[in-house]
This record gives structure tokens, sequence and C-alpha cells, in this order.
């Protein structure tokens, strides 16, 4: 440890020699000392062995400026190569934390908001979840993965031709789908079938179905399939306007319900069914029965849920 106020006086030769190696020693040893040097200069360092803190004069030669801990590797300040922080790092005034992409040519930045009313602690999970989870809070600030709800529409698809409507490479996520029927006439007499799919080849068995028309009140009609869920038309003058809603139970299993309004009668049709799929749905279409009679008026569409 030496100190010095590098100041060398005129005197005898041995004498400036031992207060130029005084001098000499306490540039080396940064100044070292319980105490600051009783000289001090502008950048100065000085390595305050009291604390075990290196520290630097400031520029006003008024005050010390604490660099890092003389005991620790690389004064415990944390290296460009990376490194382990053991206190809280905070970024002032919304600066960003960047994260850079395999070259750094872009980045992902994470930042506080403009305006935080109270400190607020994000605590992350322990572990990663399951596929299609997504991050929820407790309201306390803990996060977790929670399976999340979600609603798709799809895109409506005129039936004014073909004897088949197809949505196809369904998300595997789906637990609830409804097909939406608007004003839907064919050009024959056969009834009307959806039929749900896996791997996607369309289920043709498997089915327990049945629908009832009412008009005024009073039960008029009623038909049951087994090869799809059932849509009764009685004629191509029938234009249907409702909805099949499909629920995944079980497994493989779904339970179908319908309720449709018909438009060129006083009459309406509800009606229901099941059938287990051989795998994960995938895929739902609506066919005419007979394969031959044609789509021509309306729209359908599907909505789905998980």
């Amino acid at each position: 440890m030496a100190q010095h106020d590098y100041i060398l006086a005129n005197q005898s030769g041995a004498a400036f020699r031992s207060d130029l190696n005084n001098g000499l020693a306490a540039i080396v040893s940064q100044n070292s000392g319980a105490a600051q040097p009783s000289t001090t200069y502008a950048y100065q360092w000085w390595a305050d062995t009291t604390t075990g803190l290196l520290k630097i004069r400031n520029a006003a030669n008024n005050a010390w400026i604490t660099i890092g801990t003389l005991a620790d590797a690389n004064l415990g300040l944390l290296s460009l190569a990376g490194g382990t922080l053991t206190g809280n790092l905070t970024l002032n005034a919304q600066s960003d934390l960047r994260l850079a992409d395999a070259d750094s040519s872009n980045w992902v930045a994470l930042q506080a908001p403009a305006t935080v009313a109270t400190n607020l602690t994000l605590t992350a999970p322990a572990a990663d979840g399951s596929a299609d989870q997504s991050l929820v809070t407790n309201g306390s600030g803990v996060l977790s993965f929670a399976s999340r709800s979600r609603l798709v529409r799809g895109t409506s698809v005129a039936s004014t031709s073909g004897v088949s409507i197809s949505f196809t490479s369904l998300p595997n996520w789906i637990k609830k789908i409804t097909m939406m029927i608007n004003g839907v006439s064919t050009s024959g007499s056969a009834d009307i079938l959806i039929r749900l799919s896996t791997g996607g080849v369309f289920a043709s068995s498997g089915y327990v179905s049945n629908m009832q028309v009412v008009q005024n009140s009073v039960a008029t009609d009623g038909v049951n399939n087994l090869v799809g869920f059932v849509i009764f038309a009685a004629s191509a003058s029938v234009v249907a306007t409702g909805t099949y809603q499909f629920v995944n139970n079980d497994g493989n299993g779904w339970i179908g319900t319908s309720v449709l309004a018909y438009e060129h009668a006083v009459s309406g049709g509800y009606g229901g069914g099941r059938v287990t799929l051989g795998g994960v749905l995938d895929g739902i279409r609506i066919i005419t029965a007979n394969g031959s009679d044609t789509f021509d008026l309306g729209s359908v569409n599907i909505i789905y849920e998980g």
C-alpha cells in the first residue's frame, strides 16, 4: 500500500530517489490505502482497502466514483462475453431489453409501458407447458401455462353447385365445431348429411342420427340415418337455415345437435346424433345423401373452438 502527493520537491539525491520510488509505488498500487490520498487529482485511481473497492476521482475532483470490487474477477463487472448477475438489473426510462437473432441483424425487444402505477414483478412458471397452452396470470404476477379457449370462424362457401362442401385440414385441438347453414337448398328430395373426418378420410358409417320436423307445433315428419348426421329435406323446394353443433364428449367421440328453420313453410326441425371416429377430427363435410342431387342455393360456414 502506498500513496503520494506526486509533487517532487528539490532535495538531495538520496531523498529525491526515495521520494520518486514512493511516487512510483503509489502509481503501481493504485494509490491503495485505508483512507483516501491526502492530495487528490481528477481521474485519480484509489484502491480503497477499507471497503475493498476500486475507485476513480471524478472530473471535478470533489468525489469518488466506485468502479468495482478489488477481490472479484473482472472487478465484479459483467463481461461482454456474458456472466451472472447477483443483483437486480434496472433499465431506466423505458429502455429496451433486446434479444438479437442468429446473425445479430435484427432483434426482439421487451419494454415497460410508458407509465407504471406501481412496481410489478412477473414470476415465470417452473416448467414448460403443453402444446397450444397459453401463459396466464393469477392476478398477483405469478405466471403459469393453461389451456386456452379459441374461437375461429372459417370462410363461407356458396352452396350453389356440387354435391358436397368440405372444410378440411382443421387443427387437432378442436373440442366444438358448429356448421352454419344459411338458406341451403338442393335440386332434389334426398336428405342432406354431415360427415366428420379423421386422417383426411370422411367416415361413412358408425353414425346414429335422427331429425324431427315440426309444423304449427305438430311433429309432421322424421328421419334417421346411420351414415351421417341427417338433415331432413323432403323436396327441392326446402330451404333450410340453422346450425348443427358437434361437441367432443370423450376421446374421439362426437355428439351433434341441430336446430333448423325451413323457410318454405311454417316449420322447423331439430335432431341429433353421435359418432366415434377412428382418430382426431380434422374435417367436416355437408353432402347430399344420394350423391346426385346438387346444392343450388345459400351458403355454408363453420366456427370451431377448443
